[in-house]
């Protein structure tokens, strides 16, 4: 997202302004931080990076038409031996913040004249964010928001890259504003944000802290250093002034030293800062309605207001009432502030129904929680909404913070009737050990496993959970929230919660359902697989001839009841009569949910099983798709060990002579 009226500098205007000197002298009409943002007339700025350079990203920049690029020595040796033709505007000042305002700079400082309130916190930044959108927009007529979910410049939207962009997009994002007669803004800052200068450049108006609690361990070192980050924002180069909730000890602190004006917010009774705090909740009442929640907010010179959260829950009283704070700090009128934040709407993935208790069906609910506490305050919240049983569906990220991991499984079981644990982003982690961690910390709880269920893909797990549940109960499912995709193995793959839910519902199947039906790997009493047939150090399931799709999918549930402590292998074709690619790509996910460890799809038609493999996590090469028989064989000569249970199944002669001759020893280990 950029202005329409592109700024208009000049080369050597830029290398006067951060102390350098311009080889040639070019119209520069933007700024890019990533190749891939490039267009023509920018300047490319090749900063160093964790695993790359970007000067070693400059041939691409130049070939989308970056007209000059910004760099450091190191970079611009490297664009040297690329031998590439570009002006280079070399520095030795910290890229990172020279960036940012440069960017400013660059777009005329074009937040000058926009309301800008940013909030950072652990949890609750995008809820208290889009409650002040609301509060925001009660006294200006365009607003916009920058944050985890979205990028919204008045009508304008798309889905956001990541919590805070990178400072050329948000400095671009604020001419947009500017170019459309947006003056308020409420945005989200997150501490890799604050840590890596995305923000550099800009000055809010409000900061906002809700609180800090265990996250981006992984990225920060420890809570010493997630602090230092986080308070980044509370500098007087960086915020006006700023409203501060001191429910916990670090808000308390963020308080102490902050360098600028600071409103303190309690929220709790608990509150470790409650007894001096400026502003303060009271009879805070949770709805058992399960749509929103009641209090009293008091503040200084005598004012006593009755407000509301339109998000159940105390966790959400929290942060309606840091949001009424930070919009009044930021010029609204208490009233409008207060009226803005209760009539909010349906924020995405927060707290968010989809499926109501009505007709027979569960409430369903998907939530953003993914830290520990979050975890909890969002269990804490549902309960008392929840007359029958609470069944939760939940995982934890891949190449993120693990001690987390046990811990989210003690509280799921502790704190939920049913637990459900699957995948959540695994990145380049194996799912399955992942999801043995929040299994080792249930176990904490619940020795036995009782009403604790492993199931993925997570689609399948969403599905179960919901099919537990009876017309009492609630399903909360957590830690993706709004995302559209999923990542596994570095491929985003697109998915919904949402949309599994609207599935489910759609099928007209209500719980609760036996979880022994739901869960069961039996083979079904369609067509058994023929029985096994040792054959020396192999063991040989044939269902091949005429089998039809559903011979197959008994096959595939067949093999894992045969191969107990074994390994499974199964060669699948296109079965004889009609299959769509649905019910294909549905035999691969269930080869996969039932830890077929090597499988090969025969033929054209058989594609999507492959593809349903590899989606559902079997990548490398635990799954592959080849063109005929013959070549199955020969991938049956190269991965066939001794012990193995190997299933060939699938319509035509070349299938039943592959299963004859692994039955007669031909093809062999």
């Amino acid at each position: 997202m950029r202005p329409v009226g592109r700024p208009k500098r000049r080369l050597t205007e830029i290398a006067a302004r951060i102390g350098t000197t311009a080889a040639a002298d070019v119209e520069v009409r933007g700024l890019a931080l990533g190749s891939a943002d490039v267009v023509p007339g920018d300047l490319f700025a090749a900063l160093p990076g964790l695993k790359a350079h970007g000067a070693d990203f400059a041939s691409a920049a130049v070939a989308a038409g970056a007209v000059a690029v910004l760099t450091d020595a190191d970079g611009a040796a490297r664009i040297l031996a690329m031998g590439l033709d570009v002006p280079v505007l070399v520095t030795d000042r910290p890229l990172r913040g020279l960036v940012g305002e440069l960017a400013a700079w660059l777009y005329d400082e074009p937040a000058t004249g926009v309301t800008t309130v940013g909030v950072t916190g652990t949890n609750g930044k995008t809820t208290t964010t889009y409650f002040v959108d609301a509060a925001l927009h009660r006294h200006h007529e365009r607003t916009a928001v920058i944050g985890t979910v979205e990028l919204r410049v008045g009508d304008e939207t798309i889905e956001s890259p990541r919590t805070t962009v990178e400072a050329p997009v948000l400095h671009a994002l604020f001419a947009m504003m500017r170019e459309r007669g947006v003056t308020a803004c409420a945005m989200e800052v997150s501490s890799h944000a604050l840590a890596l200068e995305r923000v550099s450049g800009l000055r809010v108006d409000v900061a906002g802290f809700t609180n800090l609690q265990r996250d981006h361990l992984d990225f920060h070192g420890d809570m010493e250093g997630y602090f230092a980050d986080k308070a980044r924002l509370f500098a007087p180069e960086r915020a006006a002034r700023a409203v501060v909730c001191v429910d916990d000890e670090w808000g308390v602190r963020l308080a102490a030293e902050a360098r600028i004006p600071v409103d303190t917010v309690a929220t709790r009774e608990s509150s470790a800062g409650r007894a001096t705090a400026d502003w303060q909740v009271h009879d805070a009442d949770i709805g058992l309605d399960g749509v929103g929640s009641s209090f009293r907010l008091t503040g200084p010179d005598g004012i006593d207001v009755a407000a509301t959260s339109p998000l159940p829950g105390l966790v959400n009283v929290s942060n309606a009432a840091v949001a009424i704070v930070l919009a009044h700090r930021a010029g609204v009128p208490l009233a409008d502030a207060v009226a803005g934040v209760g009539a909010a709407t349906a924020i995405p993935g927060r707290m968010e129904r989809v499926v109501e208790r009505t007709d027979g069906w569960p409430l369903c609910l998907v939530d953003y929680a993914h830290t520990p506490d979050a975890l909890v305050l969002a269990l804490e919240a549902v309960r008392p909404i929840t007359p029958g049983r609470l069944v939760i569906v939940l995982g934890s990220d891949g190449d993120r913070d693990r001690g987390k991991r046990p811990i989210m499984g003690r509280i799921a079981a502790e704190l939920a009737d049913v637990v459900v644990v699957t995948d959540e982003n695994p990145r380049s982690e194996p799912p399955e050990t992942i999801r043995a961690a929040i299994l080792a910390g249930a176990r904490e709880v619940r020795p036995d496993l009782s009403e604790v269920y492993e199931v993925a893909p997570r689609a399948a797990a969403l599905r179960v959970g919901t099919l537990l549940a009876g017309p009492q109960d609630t399903v909360i499912v957590t830690g993706k929230g709004h995302e559209p995709t999923q990542e596994i193995a570095g491929v985003f793959h697109r998915y919904n919660d949402r949309d599994v839910y609207r599935a489910v519902h759609a099928e007209g199947r209500r719980g609760p359902v036996d979880p022994a039906e739901l869960l069961a790997t039996d083979v079904p009493a369609d067509r058994p697989a023929d029985g096994p047939v040792d054959a020396g150090p192999l063991t040989v399931l044939d269902v091949t001839g005429e089998p039809t799709m559903a011979d197959l999918v008994a096959a595939v549930r067949a093999l894992r009841r045969t191969a107990v402590h074994r390994r499974r292998v199964a060669v699948v074709g296109a079965p004889s009569g009609p299959a769509s690619v649905v019910e294909l790509d549905a035999l691969g996910r269930l080869a996969v949910r039932l830890d077929v460890q090597r499988l090969a799809a025969v033929g054209r038609p058989a594609r999507a099983v492959y593809t349903g493999a590899y989606q559902e996590g079997s990548w490398d090469a635990e799954s592959v798709h080849v063109e005929d028989v013959a070549d199955a064989r020969e991938w049956l000569t190269d991965e066939l060990l001794e012990g193995d249970v190997v299933l060939v199944a699938g319509a035509g002669p070349e299938l039943e002579s592959l299963a004859a001759d692994l039955r007669a020893g031909v093809v062999h280990p």
